[in-house]
């Protein structure tokens, strides 16, 4: 599959299998655009930031060019990311959710593209060969990294969107929240993802996140967001991951709901315990850990990605033709990957933070 329709096919796949991107034409504002139209406008992003053409372009970047305020949020997200990774001018629209998604976006974005260079000039029977399985997990170390990226950014976008046009007031309120919530881990794990899937190909001279950006989008994740409101971003958070964990439905999925789940019981006893010592005073023992909680609960989220996209290609699988059927069971295996060999890593996070670990802490400057 040449890499213009592998492009096409991860962002069909994350707009409209996972995130429903198609029933938007629903809405007042969306009406002049129906699924097709949208699924051209994507297609045609793809393309034309890398350089190709194709068959109704000039139709489609009519419609791409035009579409400030008409195209959906999350599309036009895309659209900036793919530009602006690919060396081209500033992003292209104004976004409501620009702030906080293009950057992290156009990181997840560089980083795939890189993935897929990488894999591009390797053999099938060199993959296969028994002798390169610690080739084939590194690559698949990159691709849970890149993709969990990728769908974390567009999933911020997604909510942005439903905080502008969603037809329901309580239901743009409740997205508005769960985003305010979600926004250091957004604006944090996709970058440090990137970095994780250069290294995984072989840069280890990729520059890693600033260790001051980590600091202080942790201290605002552990310190703020999480208590803010009486906490109810968190149990948003909860609540909506709850209806992916109840739709797992093969024995799999099934597993890595599980996994997901036993962690996140977890992370709210170990949140319990740090907001006991938040109210006891003991603010600076508490965020002494802000950046291992800022990746127990990055690593959480990025499961939540893995998972509605296994149980979106677990069903696309059960009726897909072949040239998709491999599509789906790279999804599938990429899951796999991060629910038996990355989830289970936050387990040290998680005794750290239960324990409210002071090593570092109480460390001094004339001990170094």
């Amino acid at each position: 599959m040449v890499a213009s329709q592998v492009e096409s096919r991860e962002f069909l796949f994350q707009l409209f299998d996972i995130l429903d991107t198609g029933t938007l034409v629903s809405r007042d504002r969306y009406q002049a655009h129906s699924d097709t139209s949208l699924r051209t406008v994507v297609e045609t992003f793809s393309r034309l930031s890398a350089g190709r053409s194709g068959a109704g372009d000039d139709h489609a970047q009519d419609l791409a060019e035009g579409s400030g305020g008409v195209v959906p949020e999350v599309v036009l997200t895309l659209g900036n990311g793919l530009y602006e990774a690919a060396g081209q001018p500033s992003r292209l629209f104004r976004t409501r959710s620009e702030e906080l998604v293009a950057g992290p976006m156009t990181a997840s974005l560089a980083a795939w593209r890189g993935y897929l260079e990488a894999l591009a000039p390797l053999s099938a029977d060199a993959l296969d060969s028994p002798d390169a399985a610690d080739l084939r997990g590194r690559l698949l170390a990159a691709k849970s990294r890149c993709e969990a990226a990728l769908s974390m950014c567009l999933y911020g976008a997604s909510l942005a969107e439903d905080t502008q046009s969603h037809p329901d007031l309580e239901r743009r309120e409740a997205c508005e929240r769960l985003l305010a919530f979600l926004q250091p881990l957004i604006a944090w794990w996709p970058h440090y993802a990137a970095w994780q899937t250069s290294v995984s190909l072989g840069n280890s001279d990729a520059p890693a996140p600033d260790p001051a950006d980590v600091s202080d989008y942790a201290r605002d994740f552990l310190g703020q967001r999480v208590w803010q409101h009486q906490s109810h971003g968190l149990q948003l958070f909860l609540q909506v991951l709850q209806k992916d964990l109840e739709a797992a439905t093969t024995q799999d999925t099934q597993q890595w709901a599980l996994s997901l789940s036993e962690t996140l019981q977890r992370a709210v006893k170990v949140t319990q315990g740090l907001g006991q010592g938040l109210q006891a005073g003991s603010r600076d023992r508490v965020l002494a850990n802000a950046a291992r909680y800022l990746h127990l609960f990055g690593e959480m989220l990025a499961g939540w990605m893995w998972l509605r996209q296994a149980n979106a290609a677990a069903g696309g699988l059960a009726s897909a033709e072949a040239g998709d059927e491999g599509f789906y069971r790279g999804k599938l295996q990429a899951a796999r990957y991060f629910f038996h060999w990355t989830l289970p890593e936050v387990a040290q996070d998680l005794v750290l933070l239960q324990n409210q670990d002071t090593t570092c802490l109480d460390m001094r400057a004339g001990w170094f």
